[in-house]
């Protein structure tokens, strides 16, 4: 599974200070204190997969779907 403890590696260091919110719990922060994993989604009824940036390792386990765990 891709992921990573460190925004900068797929982030422009010029956008690590950018403000931004938790898409699962809603604090409010910057890209460069958070995590980044694979996640998976729905767009137009589609499963699609993409980079996510969560606060932390916690809400992205709270944010993305059980029964896509594991299957990477």
């Amino acid at each position: 599974m891709l992921h990573t403890t460190k925004p900068a590696d797929y982030i422009p260091a010029e956008k690590l200070t950018e403000p931004s919110n938790c898409p699962d719990c809603g604090a409010h922060g910057v890209l460069s204190v958070g995590v980044i994993h694979l996640g998976h989604y729905r767009y137009n009824g589609q499963v699609r997969q993409g980079l996510i940036w969560t606060c932390s390792d916690r809400c992205f386990l709270s944010w993305e779907a059980a029964h896509f765990m594991g299957k990477c």
